[in-house]
């Protein structure tokens, strides 16, 4: 699985994998659009319902989440969990820049960690 790298791609995500783990402490899994609207416009956002729709199903299409119909109702889950898809990112950053070797990654945020 490629990284993700569009940013609404990236919020989407995020506002997926919260909502499920907030779901799974109540026991419902169930997460539509109209769910991840809210959940991004409450950060004081502004995205369109069809915007953040097309996103999804880019999404869907890349493997990211699924699609699921319950009743008259489309509903999404990720495919992987946040900590999944962050190993696979991180695994091709070290591929890509780094030529497979970690210590020269450790290396580069050990020395960002004490520019900070």
């Amino acid at each position: 699985m490629k990284s993700i790298h569009g940013s609404l791609e990236n919020e989407i995500m995020n506002a997926v994998w919260s909502l499920e783990e907030n779901d799974r402490n109540n026991g419902n899994i169930n997460i539509s659009v109209g769910d991840i609207v809210d959940f991004i416009n409450s950060y004081g956002k502004n995205k369109a319902y069809t915007t953040i729709k097309t996103v999804m199903d880019r999404l869907v299409d890349k493997k990211y989440l699924q699609r699921y119909k319950s009743g008259k109702k489309f509903f999404y889950s990720s495919t992987d969990s946040r900590e999944k898809t962050a190993q696979s990112a991180i695994k091709n950053l070290i591929g890509q820049y780094f030529n497979n070797d970690i210590r020269s990654l450790i290396n580069v945020l050990e020395k960002q960690c004490l520019k900070n």
